[in-house]
């Protein structure tokens, strides 16, 4: 019982906005969403100018918008120009529980024309609009809401802002009315900002996949389908991913697959992943990709495949893009194997750009290094 009061009141606290903005809020009382609406807008009409209508949701887990990211290690993309982030800070699991969804109306009220979702614990303006706070909506109503704005805008952000908030809502429903939108939609940036969300519900996987296989569909929505494999937190992402690997044939996406596993939790698979590409692909642009985003995961194997692949391998593009990802990586890894790569490497042009690398750190074991040089 206790347990149960503690959750209710979890859940009224998370519904506010911060006592910053609150003292700006207008607060709408009335039994649901829609009547909230409504008493919004006759108070509003008076006013004969645009208004906003705001209301907190059950926000899904393990997903940040609109937030103030410190060290933060994952994905991030951006969605109708709002970041969206998937990740860590500190070893913590990026989260923003307090958001709204706040909805443009004109002077009217008749019609919506935009849709944000805002993080209620930062302050802002919001445009010089009245904001009419509605409280906290229920899954069902909000999620009806939104999907009638899919359904009736016309081509503007709006139906895309609109996917983002069905996306975030934590709720079972979300996925079967994502992959509704997705199939009946005729908006490139809709049906891509579905397929995102898709692979943030969960047990999507399949669907995923078999669209990043679909030779018929656009080139965006298959990267799309790969982004969102490689950033979400299913166990057999990283296999999907590279099963799909060895049957598309686009160049384009290929590369896509490669970012997405580079942004995927699983480390030492991904690692086996990138490596396998940077050092065996028979098509170079996708090993320097490989390289460039290997050059970004953390670890001993890494650092010694980018160090050997600098040393050995057989194309000076391949060197020089290896020596670019070594230049990426902390200092204290960075600097002796560059150093040593410009004493010793059998090609001119692989030592020019290793001390080119170095000359760029401004760290005082580069400076006594081309001391030495200059004395000889």
């Amino acid at each position: 019982m206790r347990r149960t009061i503690l959750a209710v009141l979890i859940l009224l606290v998370l519904a506010r906005p911060s006592p910053a903005q609150r003292e700006h809020f207008i607060n709408i009382e009335g039994p649901d969403l829609k009547t909230r609406i409504d008493t919004a807008a006759r108070q509003a009409r008076s006013q004969q100018s645009s208004f906003w209508t705001a209301y907190a949701f059950d926000v899904r887990s393990a997903v940040a918008v609109d937030s103030d990211l410190q060290d933060f290690h994952g994905s991030s993309n951006v969605i109708s120009d709002t970041a969206v982030s998937i990740g860590t800070s500190h070893g913590v699991p990026v989260e923003t529980h307090n958001l709204g969804v706040f909805l443009l109306h004109d002077a009217s009220g008749a019609s919506v024309t935009r849709i944000e979702i805002y993080n209620l614990d930062r302050v802002r303006e919001y445009s010089g609009y009245p904001v009419y706070w509605l409280g906290r909506a229920g899954n069902e109503e909000s999620l009806n809401l939104l999907k009638g704005l899919v359904d009736s805008a016309e081509y503007t952000k709006l139906p895309e802002r609109a996917v983002m908030a069905i996306g975030l809502h934590d709720d079972r429903r979300v996925a079967g009315m994502l992959k509704d939108i997705f199939h009946r939609s005729s908006i490139d940036k809709v049906r891509g900002a579905a397929v995102f969300w898709l692979g943030q519900t969960g047990g999507e996987q399949a669907f995923l996949a078999d669209l990043l296989r679909n030779e018929q569909e656009s080139v965006e929505i298959r990267k799309k389908a790969a982004f969102a494999i490689g950033a979400s937190r299913d166990p057999a992402a990283l296999s999907a991913l590279e099963a799909a690997y060895t049957t598309v044939t686009p160049r384009e996406i290929r590369r896509q697959i490669i970012f997405a596993v580079s942004i995927n939790d699983g480390k030492d698979a991904a690692v086996d992943f990138l490596i396998k590409i940077a050092t065996s692909d028979p098509d170079l642009e996708l090993r320097k990709h490989a390289i460039f985003w290997l050059g970004q995961r953390a670890g001993e194997r890494s650092l010694k495949v980018l160090g050997d692949t600098a040393g050995s391998d057989a194309d000076t593009e391949v060197q020089k893009q290896a020596l670019q990802a070594i230049s990426r990586r902390p200092k204290d890894e960075a600097i002796p194997l560059l150093i040593n790569i410009a004493k010793t490497h059998p090609k001119a042009e692989v030592r020019k750009q290793a001390m080119f690398w170095l000359g760029r750190t401004g760290d005082p074991r580069a400076v006594d290094f081309f001391k030495e040089i200059l004395k000889k």
